[in-house]
């Protein structure tokens, strides 16, 4: 049971891997990546709105419930919608591979403090020896997987850079912290897909806010709906999206917040190398090389010493 448990944050960050692709050609046609993603956040809302109600809960949360709780359990949607603002905001200031490196140092470093001080009401699990050097791994894994000895930057000289690399560091806690909440919150309302759904209506709403505040134009979404009977998979990023909140519910208070962050950021490397392999999505089509194929050997060795020795 444990094993097949240990398998979902696989997949789960595979659909994340996959909600990447398919975000990136939905933005080719609304133009905004903020409109692109409040697209997603909304589909994924509906989505499990509808899943709320046909499981036979109410998508309310009653007031009692809302004062008798702390106040950061509803904070999961708000931290989502940061993590990827920030982000945005380092894409053009640090390049694709810090953008991808520093959040996910972010959240291994935070999803292993959330376990072992058991923050956020998860389940204790403190660090031994063998989870030390299986984070070691891990990490070291995850670096060759992602850098590929490219020691590129951004093309222009950044100002203030370690303060936007402690950012993007920032922003994977959050994602990290994220997860922790939304796990609580599922056994408060006793239900981990209604807990999904809170949270990614929180941001969905969030980021419509944000827009309107930025008067994005809302008017290439009329082009991207015709391009949508050619390219229907690009709407399924919200899907994806909501599935990973869904299982990190679910997941988080049997097998803890660390495990299940290092576990699916494994399943998105992999993922993301055998969409680059194949160009699934109408990605560009890279050859995976040898480097990233020991980065990943690494993170499994090191995800196998976490959650099983």
């Amino acid at each position: 049971m444990m094993f097949l448990l240990a398998l979902i944050p696989i997949l789960m960050g595979g659909g994340l891997a996959m909600q990447t692709a398919v975000n990136a050609k939905l933005r080719q046609f609304v133009g905004s990546p903020y409109l692109a993603s409040a697209v997603s956040f909304s589909v994924g809302a509906l989505f499990l709105i509808v899943l709320t109600l046909l499981s036979g809960v109410s998508p309310f949360v009653s007031l009692t419930t809302i004062a008798t709780n702390p106040w950061w359990i509803w904070l999961g949607g708000l931290l989502g919608v940061i993590g990827l603002t920030v982000n945005l905001l380092l894409f053009p200031r640090l390049g694709s591979i810090q953008t991808a490196v520093l959040p996910i140092f972010g959240q291994i470093v935070m999803g292993i403090l959330i376990d072992q001080f058991g923050w956020f009401a998860s389940p204790r699990e403190p660090l031994t020896i063998v989870k030390v050097i299986g984070l070691v791994l891990v990490t070291l894994g995850m670096l060759v997987a992602t850098v590929r000895f490219n020691h590129a930057t951004a093309e222009h000289p950044v100002k203030g850079l370690w303060l936007w690399r402690l950012l993007g560091i920032g922003a994977g806690m959050l994602i990290a912290t994220q997860a922790a909440i939304n796990g609580h919150l599922g056994t408060i309302l006793q239900s981990s897909v209604h807990a999904a759904m809170v949270s990614f209506t929180v941001g969905a709403v969030l980021l419509l806010l944000l827009i309107a505040v930025l008067r994005v134009p809302t008017k290439p979404l009329q082009i991207a709906l015709q391009a949508g009977r050619s390219y229907w998979w690009m709407w399924i990023g919200g899907f994806l999206g909501a599935a990973y909140v869904f299982g990190s519910a679910w997941l988080v208070p049997q097998i803890g917040t660390g495990q299940v962050v290092v576990i699916a950021l494994f399943g998105q490397l992999l993922f993301s190398a055998i969409i680059e392999q194949f160009g699934w999505f109408e990605a560009q089509a890279q050859r995976v090389k040898l480097p990233r194929l020991v980065g990943l050997l690494l993170m499994l060795v090191g995800v196998i010493g976490i959650h099983f020795l």
